[in-house]
């Protein structure tokens, strides 16, 4: 019966093979860029929370942002000056310079520069100026390293295998085989 209806599909003009991953990525590029965020070559976005001010955010080349990161360009809390300025708003720039990675659920407040070669840890609150190649973590975000440093221990880490662009089955065997 699948076999009849994967036909079917494909007859009638339904059926779309699935993007490949490069496909989805530079989707999600182009459709952040058409909102104003100026983003740079060889990027990963896995998040389209830019806020309601996208095109106050700059990426460089060779950044990947995980997915559940907010970038945010206001501050809503100006609003309870409505009194006093009632068409009052806060805005902040967001820059992220080139071969960065923002790790998963990271929120990046108004005002932030990230250096570049920087590492931003999941979870973690981010504002004002981090430095080129720092490890930040945390709420509030904190350097607490070097994020070449970092990236030295997790090549040698014994954790880490080489599992990208493995089909589901390969990677998933692989990973069990080296765990059990």
């Amino acid at each position: 019966m699948k076999i009849i209806r994967s036909v079917l599909k494909r007859l009638t003009g339904r059926f779309k093979p699935k993007p490949s991953q490069e496909d989805a990525d530079e989707l999600i590029v182009q459709k952040l860029r058409a909102t104003g965020v100026k983003i740079g070559r060889n990027c990963r976005i896995y998040s389209n929370d830019f806020s309601t001010d996208p095109f106050l955010v700059t990426i460089g080349d060779n950044v990947l942002i995980a997915g559940g990161v907010k970038m945010l360009t206001h501050n809503g809390a100006a609003r309870l000056l409505k009194a006093r300025r009632p068409l009052i708003q806060s805005f902040g720039k967001i820059e992220i310079e080139s071969d960065c990675f923002i790790g998963e659920n990271v929120i990046v407040l108004p005002g932030t520069h990230i250096g570049r070669g920087s590492i931003i840890g999941a979870g973690a609150v981010v504002r004002g100026s981090v430095p080129e190649n720092a490890l930040v973590i945390g709420n509030p975000g904190q350097v607490v390293g070097r994020a070449s440093l970092f990236l030295e221990r997790l090549n040698t880490s014994p954790d880490t295998l080489d599992t990208f662009g493995l089909d589901e089955n390969s990677r998933r065997e692989k990973i069990l085989g080296h765990f059990y």
